[in-house]
């Protein structure tokens, strides 16, 4: 056998752990997804920004030189 050969059980483990593992990914996701759209900040609370004043500048004010 070789280095990329593995025996029958092991493939069916390792098929066992990838189906899982691709499952497990599946449901972060969804609820991933889930969380974001209903807003409910479970996973990754969101802070709120507050406004902020935005100052403006007029054609009249002078700055120096």
């Amino acid at each position: 056998m070789g280095i990329l050969f593995v025996s029958d059980e092991r493939h069916r483990q390792l098929q066992h752990f990838r189906r899982r593992t691709w499952v497990l990914i599946a449901l972060c996701i969804f609820a991933r997804g889930a969380d974001a759209a209903f807003g409910l900040g479970l996973i990754e609370p969101t802070q709120q920004v507050a406004a902020q004043e935005v100052s403006t500048c007029s054609a009249e004010t002078e700055f120096p030189i």
